[in-house]
């Protein structure tokens, strides 16, 4: 539940969320809640569920916000898009967040070479390197590591413990929630000779036991986040190998997701936690990736395309597929391929009986031939 700072009444808050008040405009609440069944005498509860609707009954709330054409029968707000609402809401309510003051704190260690506007926060235990440049009213809180030649823009939050590597540049308006992780070394490593694995794509089962080093290829790119990003907890993206990995403006990445060295994530890309972006993967515009979902690298995922969670995706998919399952493959092939696999087992009993149906019709078969064949030798016995 959420104490609003003074009472509000449906009027007000039918402004702020841009809704239509079904009931007395002057009705006064001081809180809201996103359950009805935990709202108070003097609650608003969002209700965007409809099966919630049917167990207002037994709700205490004073009012109740709820999506264009439901009928309630109690004072309400109707909306268009409920979560659009939400976020209205929330925006003006806001939260109180404990940012560090404008300057540098005591305890952080910041490079002489650095080059930081007069109007950013840096709090407790924060270790800038050589040459980092941080643009006006960025804020960085506690025990947070940039390298050297960092770029970090205008307006950025970066939340405790994020690590950013060398080289790396931040646009502006970033945000990086706790523990996120930029610029780390891609996972790439090359042997001196063909490994025991390049002998078996190759068809070559003559393998070897003797010692074939992995050699870490040099990972000398970087990683550029571009404006009004957002980037979860413990989500980490490697540095190119050359060039840039690169997330594209507006994209808003979940926590634990994993994007790979060379990657390319285009504009307003939504990814959903647990991700997984293997190497040199190229993601358009506006795709949306669900949680858990992976792909293999050298992947070309079209503009707004819509992988659902789990998919494993092992090929290119086109703009504006949906794809489901793993391997991946298209939402109606994919539904299509559940239905006929929830009728198998009935299919296999009618197989099973077709099986013994001519079974037996094989065996009145033979025995009319046979009959067939007596009644003809019977004339020349005679």
């Amino acid at each position: 539940m959420i104490k609003l700072p003074t009472p509000m009444s449906l009027g007000q808050i039918a402004e702020i969320i841009g809704g239509q008040v079904h009931g007395p405009l002057d009705l006064v609440v001081d809180g809201v809640v996103t359950s009805p069944m935990s709202a108070g005498e003097s609650d608003l509860a969002l209700v965007f569920d409809k099966n919630l609707v049917k167990l207002l009954d037994k709700s205490k709330a004073k009012a109740i916000v709820v999506p264009q054409g439901v009928k309630v029968d109690r004072p309400a707000i109707s909306v268009a898009r409920p979560n659009y609402a939400i976020y209205k809401m929330l925006s003006t309510i806001g939260c109180k967040r404990y940012f560090p003051e404008k300057g540098i704190h005591p305890t952080a260690v910041v490079d002489p070479s650095c080059h930081i506007a007069e109007d950013v926060a840096i709090g407790p235990l924060v270790v800038i390197g050589p040459k980092t440049k941080i643009g006006a009213r960025t804020k960085i809180m506690a025990n947070t590591v940039l390298g050297g030649e960092v770029s970090i823009g205008e307006d950025c939050l970066i939340y405790a413990g994020c690590m950013i590597a060398d080289n790396v540049c931040v646009g502006n308006r970033v945000i990086l929630q706790q523990g996120a992780s930029l610029g780390a070394d891609g996972f790439g490593y090359v042997t001196e000779r063909p490994s025991n694995m390049e002998l078996r794509m190759n068809g070559i089962n003559e393998l070897s036991e003797e010692a074939n080093p992995l050699l870490k290829i040099p990972q000398i790119g970087t990683v550029v986040v571009e404006d009004d990003v957002e980037i979860g907890s413990n989500t980490t993206i490697d540095r190119a190998t050359i060039g840039a990995t690169k997330i594209g403006r507006g994209s808003k990445i979940d926590n634990l997701v994993m994007i790979a060295h060379n990657c390319q994530i285009g504009r307003e890309v939504i990814l959903v936690a647990q991700v997984g972006v293997a190497g040199s993967c190229n993601i358009g515009d506006r795709v949306i990736v669900a949680g858990q979902a992976g792909m293999k690298d050298h992947i070309h995922i079209g503009k707004d395309a819509i992988i659902e969670g789990q998919a494993g995706v092992m090929k290119n998919i086109p703009e504006r597929d949906i794809q489901i399952g793993s391997p991946a493959l298209g939402a109606r092939d994919f539904m299509t391929n559940v239905a006929l696999n929830r009728k198998l087992p009935a299919l296999f009993d009618q197989c099973k009986a077709a099986e013994k149906k001519i079974a037996e019709l094989e065996t009145k078969l033979k025995e009319l031939e046979q009959s067939k064949g007596m009644s003809q030798l019977e004339p020349a016995k005679k």
